[in-house]
């Protein structure tokens, strides 16, 4: 143990004269992850597609993880396009929990679990919506862009599916 000690600063010397990069998450980072998070799921709620729109990748992968008629999981896709279609007209209190208070404004639980080398991973949901949303965003040209959201219900009654 003592020797792995004595090598750490032979270690760090290295890497810093070798020229690599460490890079972590910074207090902007946070807040841009946050604001684009925000910008996704309040623009929902309020039905802002340009908000949804600055929030994602043109890229971006949607997907809830479905049943079939024959009771088999599948993933079931949504697109930027289409989201952001939705986003324009789609009544979102559809998606509110049994109890809520629709006139309440809308709270935001934002959990940044990382951020590392332009890319982040974050858990959302909100006291409103009755699904709850990992996202992975990447930084594009400066600019935190939704590229991943995996989501599920989070109620009791999938009123989509048990129709």
């Amino acid at each position: 143990m003592n020797k792995l000690i004595s090598v750490l600063p032979l270690i760090a010397a290295i890497l810093i004269l070798s020229g690599v990069q460490l890079s972590a998450q910074t207090a902007t980072d946070t807040l841009e992850i946050k604001e684009t998070v925000l910008n996704y799921l309040e623009g929902l709620e309020t039905n802002s597609p340009e908000r949804v729109e600055k929030a994602m990748h043109p890229d971006l992968a949607k997907r809830i993880i479905e049943k079939n008629e024959d009771d088999v999981d599948y993933p079931s896709d949504m697109t930027a396009a289409s989201l952001i279609g939705f986003s324009k007209k789609f009544d979102f209190t559809l998606f509110y929990k049994a109890d809520v208070d629709v006139d309440a404004p809308m709270q935001t639980d934002i959990q940044i679990y990382d951020v590392s080398e332009g890319i982040a991973t974050v858990k959302a949901e909100t006291n409103k919506f009755e699904f709850i949303d990992y996202i992975h965003l990447g930084k594009f040209d400066g600019e935190w862009k939704i590229v991943n959201i995996l989501w599920a219900w989070t109620g009791s009654t999938n009123k989509w599916m048990n129709k």
